[in-house]
């Protein structure tokens, strides 16, 4: 006796074989996102566990050069902040304080006009929001300014615009900015 497979029989073998695998692998991933949520609680809850210790620091120092900004440490205490801002570069730079979920989530200028297009448009940021700033930072000078910050995330600029030929280069569009997260 021989065995014939019709193209149903083997099409509605491939279907239980695809079905199969496609549950095991949403198995899989559901199994690694518990994995992943459970390890960001765990550590969501050391740092906080830190910040109320007195570990975290309410002091960051801030370093500025062309076109970077760097903070260190990336969070602090909240209540009174103390930003050392340091100028490392060979331009005049600043430092803008904003509470912001990111860069990214800023405002930017469209059209070409007072700033360059892509700067941040600083007239458009919540007035709620808009925390302070250290004003220029000479070369090679260190400003220092306290804030009073509630815990959350805090996005730090650049937003000066440099000559360069005819246009201007604007700080901030060439990667100048740094998170700080405020425990």
């Amino acid at each position: 006796m021989t065995f014939q497979r019709t193209t149903r029989d083997a099409i509605a073998s491939g279907n239980f074989a695809f079905s199969f695998l496609a549950v095991l692998l949403a198995a899989g991933a559901l199994f690694t996102a518990t994995q992943a949520y459970s390890h960001a609680d765990d550590a969501n809850a050391r740092v906080r566990n830190l910040a109320v210790s007195g570990v975290v620091s309410s002091t960051a120092n801030i370093s500025l050069h062309e076109y970077t900004m760097a903070e260190r440490p990336s969070f602090v205490q909240s209540g009174k902040v103390t930003l050392n801002v340091t100028n490392g570069g060979n331009l005049i730079h600043e430092m803008v304080l904003v509470r912001s979920a990111s860069a990214g989530a800023l405002p930017k200028v469209a059209v070409a006009g007072e700033r360059s297009v892509g700067a941040i448009d600083e007239a458009a940021i919540a007035e709620a929001d808009v925390i302070g700033e250290t004003g220029n930072v000479a070369v090679g000078g260190t400003v220092s300014k306290v804030f009073t910050l509630t815990p959350g995330t805090y996005v730090m600029f650049c937003n000066i615009d440099t000559p360069d030929g005819a246009k201007m280069l604007n700080h901030f569009t060439h990667g100048m900015f740094a998170t700080l997260t405020v425990l």
